[in-house]
């Protein structure tokens, strides 16, 4: 264990290096003065108030029993012989045994989404799950949103094989008193003097299947209502275990008081090293609670790369005044615990044949980690699996009109497919693509549905998921969407009470593209999840004609069989034009030559219209362009800006 006192000065560099706020540096630096006067031979004893306590944490492993490679996908022997094979339980143990033999006082802790995503699942409902979190030894868990994707039953039964506590203060359990005997807002570790309050995301009710009658509210006032009631117990030291991501973590811990330590999860965010490309914050991340004392933030990644680890003393008072530590990578080198490994081959025994049958082949690499930002490679692969599955029973003479009902075979023609980014849950790496791949991709079971939108509700759905949320509910869309048949743009830099959505087009039976129109009623193919609300892609209405078709993983590798080869690409279906680039393309309509527009001003370029234009030359075009428009209202002639906007350009680089 080393003391602040002498990390100080490569902490200070950490928050100049990464442009941290001046709140969270003096944050550090405050910890850093406050342990710098205890010595280091000190050794930390409950007895006299004082506690050393390793946090070892996990979160978002979804069922990832084996190894995973960058893509979350079981690893081939390339990934093995390149050190990209991550992660796997049986390695888990050998890092959790060696982490717990270092300290005599520890927790293992998990911030939720534990089991779906992989065969096991599939096949198993968590059992392979529970016996493996036994295996380890957990401490204690708390719930994601993944756990309600078989439905409030299924948790029913993996809960029972638990066993150690579950925990979580913001979910109401009254109508399902089964479930709610097995869940409690927080749990007492006496021997440690320590209290732990779980909560999840409150927008569980809208990315689960968790159904209608189990309530997640606003985790702040649960956790602070918990916390007061620990601290009139007597309890110091308290915890959060949260499935409620970074940036909500956050702000929990800025809005609350009397919160040591938060472990998180849901939002798969790496914290540790800035040179690591994953990165999205430092280890721990530390911010001012109500009463201006630390929090301190920590979260593992995903899928079981990393193992958390956090070494913290507590004093007399129950305050961490210091602590030490980082994420460990589970990679190639650690050895594997013999005994565990010995019984999941056995699970796997059964399945593993079939699991490893090639569907086909893929000349590249399908990229996933793009897709809640932008149209990606493995999200086009996805929605053009499922609009040609919905189009399959349609042949060239027999187009069908919107209107035409459902007879034998024969559906009516689908013109669009969407599906939210977060059902799509890992890529694929080039070479053999698996039946086992293709089941991590998608794992949930969600169905295919074909029904009818009229063109404002899609144009509506549009603009909410470019806006990110519904002007008129203000409901918060939680997840981007790919699509297929349809391509739109649109401006994310708009302020919110403004239109985002720029145009959107429907490709036809005829294969050209006719813009939307609101008044019409179109046949879309989409997942069953969405359709119930799901994500608050669309809003829900009663009475939809639906026509049930299969299941996505099902649909997929039927894709990828049928074609046998297949290549990531992308066409443009989604565009952003918020960055200022050169959104050139046949589909705009828009033939004239464009230039690059530089993000902020060069370096040349005079003072005073830096001053004017802090926002560089995007925000001095946007004026002019207004100022134009303005005037052409009056009929007042206005001299162009420049001459030659792109030798001026020239000048200034």
């Amino acid at each position: 264990m080393r003391f602040l006192s002498q990390a100080e000065g490569r902490r200070r560099m950490s928050c100049a290096g990464l442009r941290m706020s001046s709140l969270m540096c003096m944050a550090l630096s405050l910890a850093a003065t406050i342990t710098s006067a205890l010595p280091q031979s000190y050794h930390a004893s409950p007895k006299d108030g004082w506690l050393n306590l390793t946090v070892i944490h996990t979160n978002d492993v979804h069922s990832r029993v084996d190894p995973a490679n960058d893509f979350g996908v079981s690893c081939s022997s390339q990934d093995i012989a390149t050190g990209h094979c991550y992660g796997g339980t049986a390695r888990h143990k050998t890092v959790i045994e060696r982490l717990r033999g270092s300290n005599k006082h520890s927790l293992l802790l998990d911030g939720g989404d534990e089991f779906q995503g992989t065969l096991f699942y599939t096949y198993y409902k968590g059992n392979v799950t529970a016996e493996v979190m036994n295996e380890l030894g957990y401490d204690l868990g708390t719930i994601g949103n993944h756990e309600w994707d078989n439905g409030p039953e299924n948790l029913g039964r993996y809960w029972p094989k638990l066993k150690f506590p579950i925990v979580c203060a913001n979910v109401d359990l009254e109508k399902y008193p089964e479930l709610e005997k097995w869940v409690k807002p927080y749990h007492i570790f006496e021997d440690l003097g320590i209290a732990v309050i779980g909560y999840i995301t409150n927008t569980t009710g809208d990315i689960s299947n968790a159904g209608p009658n189990i309530a997640f509210t606003d985790p702040i006032p649960a956790v602070q209502k918990y916390v007061d009631e620990l601290e009139a117990k007597g309890i110091k030291r308290i915890f959060g275990l949260s499935h409620n991501g970074y940036g909500p973590d956050m702000e929990l811990a800025a809005n609350t008081h009397g919160i040591d330590l938060i472990v998180g999860g849901h939002s798969h965010s790496y914290l540790g090293d800035p040179a690591n490309p994953l990165y999205e914050g430092p280890y721990p991340t530390v911010i001012k609670n109500l009463k201006g004392e630390n929090t301190l933030i920590v979260q593992a990644f995903c899928w079981g790369r990393y193992i958390g680890h956090l070494d913290v003393v507590f004093n007399p008072e129950g305050t961490i005044v210091s602590w030490e530590g980082a994420p460990i990578l589970v990679e190639n080198s650690i050895p594997a615990d013999d005994r565990l490994l010995d019984r999941i081959d056995g699970w796997r025994k059964e399945f593993e044949e079939w699991g490893q049958t090639v569907l086909g082949v893929a000349t590249d690499a399908f990229d996933q980690n793009s897709c809640k930002q932008r149209e990606c490679t493995m999200g086009n692969l996805v929605a053009d699996a499922m609009l040609e599955h919905a189009r399959t029973p349609i042949y060239a003479t027999a187009a069908i009109e919107e209107d035409a009902e459902d007879k034998g075979s024969v559906r009516p023609w689908t013109d669009l497919a969407f599906i939210n980014s977060g059902g799509i849950r890992s890529g694929l790496p080039a070479g053999n693509v698996t039946i086992e791949m293709i089941m991590t991709t998608s794992p949930f079971g969600n169905g295919l549905v074909q029904t009818q939108m009229t063109g404002e509700e899609i144009l509506s759905m549009l603009e909410a998921v470019s806006a990110g949320r519904y002007k008129k509910s203000q409901k918060q869309v939680t997840s981007n969407i790919q699509v297929s048949g349809l391509r739109y743009m649109f401006d994310s830099s708009r302020p919110l009470e403004e239109p985002h959505l720029i145009k959107a087009e429907v490709q036809g039976y005829d294969k050209e593209w006719r813009e939307i129109k609101k008044r019409k009623l179109y046949w879309v193919v989409t997942l069953d999840f969405l359709l119930t609300g799901g994500d608050n892609i669309l809003e829900r209405k009663e009475g939809r004609r639906e026509i049930k078709l299969g299941l996505l993983d099902s649909v997929l590798m039927d894709y990828i069989e049928n074609r046998g080869r297949i290549s990531p690409y992308l066409d443009g279906r989604i565009r952003n034009v918020a960055s200022g680039t050169d959104e050139e393309d046949e589909w705009t309509g828009n033939n004239a030559k464009r230039f690059k527009i530089p993000p902020v001003w060069p370096v040349a370029a005079p003072e005073h219209l830096k001053t004017k234009y802090p926002g560089g030359v995007e925000e001095m075009l946007r004026d002019y362009i207004r100022l134009r428009e303005a005037r052409s209202e009056h009929r007042v002639p206005m001299k162009p800006m420049f001459e030659d906007l792109e030798s001026k350009q020239e000048v200034w680089a």
